[in-house]
């Protein structure tokens, strides 16, 4: 994928030529093809097998590896763009189907990242009516064709209407925009300005305001009398009963009384701190120099490169949205281990393979 501010000129200042410097991208982006297509892979798998997963919040988290596998599904065939030496080795029409869908997959995870942070906000610092009044499973249909539907008609509509155009960009080798359009620039900051700023402030501004209300609920449980443990569960269970439910079906399945205990709900606190860093980081790191590099530069030789970073981020959504999540981290081991009779709450799925197993035995 590409959408570097280039003057629209007939003949670009710059050209990917150096084939060396080709070969390192082509290589980055196919190893962050398989390592996507492994990590997102194992997410759907875990889902797959275990009930304990399917919560409202993790379809956001599916949602967004699914995006992510789409991805690293698409992008080898830039490395195979930027490998050719005798310009593009697949039809044109290909190369439009595959800049469309990468401009959509890699818009909806970032959308997505901002509607998991939306989901985080309202699970933590809302009364749980709320949360399942924004929450159904309709309107969690909606949030979800939403994040694919903003991405894809940004990167449709403007060159169905003339504003650009996709396709084989051979100023790149990639498939992206193209800059013989004249209005190559007005496309690139469309598709900029839609899917970057809008779910960046989304995600800054949740994590932000989650960190505040858990700092000021860790102030009042410092300073509170040491009597009200008792009673402190009716007062402040809105916080622990959220926080600790990333998912909101996780409390009444384990029972509240253990989450009440102070010093889990600190830990807890500690954790969802981290893991704020880790989101706001990771998604920054990733887009931000691709964003800059679209809105302030004019620097044809840092596109490819910052393209790869942005690519990053596939790699990296696994590893934060499951790794450091614990339910998704004990099925991980599991299926690592291929220990399929100690996955939790296993599907019908499971359970039916299990006993066509053992028949078959």
């Amino acid at each position: 994928m590409d959408g570097v501010i280039e003057n629209s000129t007939e003949t670009p200042s710059y050209e990917f030529t150096d084939y060396t410097q080709r070969v390192i991208v082509a290589t980055l982006i196919l190893m962050i093809s398989v390592v996507g297509l492994v990590g997102n892979t194992m997410i759907h798998l875990a889902v797959l097998l275990s009930k304990k997963l399917r919560t409202a919040t993790n379809t956001f988290v599916v949602n967004l590896s699914v995006a992510d596998w789409l991805t690293c599904l698409a992008i080898p065939w830039n490395s195979v763009a930027l490998l050719s030496t005798d310009g593009l080795p697949v039809s044109e029409w290909f190369c439009k189907v595959v800049a469309t869908v990468q401009f959509t997959t890699v818009g909806c995870s970032i959308i997505t990242l901002g509607f998991i942070a939306l989901n985080r906000l309202l699970l933590i610092t809302r009364p749980t009516t709320t949360y399942h009044l924004l929450y159904t499973p309709r309107k969690i249909v909606l949030w979800v064709a939403l994040s694919w539907l903003i991405p894809l008609l940004t990167s449709l509509l403007p060159p169905l209407t003339g504003v650009g155009a996709v396709g084989y960009n051979p100023q790149f080798y990639f498939c992206g925009s193209k800059p013989s359009n004249p209005h190559y620039n007005i496309y690139n900051i469309i598709i900029a300005a839609v899917l970057y700023p809008i779910p960046l402030v989304t995600i800054v501004v949740s994590y932000s305001l989650i960190w505040l209300h858990l700092r000021r609920h860790a102030k009042k449980m410092i300073g509170a009398p040491k009597k009200k443990p008792k009673y402190a569960p009716t007062n402040i269970a809105m916080v622990p009963s959220h926080h600790s439910e990333e998912n909101s079906e996780y409390a009444s399945r384990s029972g509240t009384t253990v989450n009440n205990s102070p010093s889990r709900k600190r830990r807890r606190q500690n954790e969802v701190t981290k893991n704020m860093v880790y989101v706001v980081c990771g998604f920054g790191l990733c887009a931000t120099p691709y964003a800059i590099n679209l809105f302030f530069f004019d620097m044809g030789p840092t596109i490819p490169y910052t393209t790869v970073i942005l690519l990053l981020n596939n790699c990296i959504n696994p590893l934060i949205y499951a790794t450091k999540h614990r339910d998704f981290k004990t099925v991980f081991g599991c299926i690592l281990r291929r220990q399929w009779d100690k996955i939790p709450n296993p599907s019908d799925f499971l359970k039916k393979v299990r006993r066509t197993k053992c028949c078959g035995a």
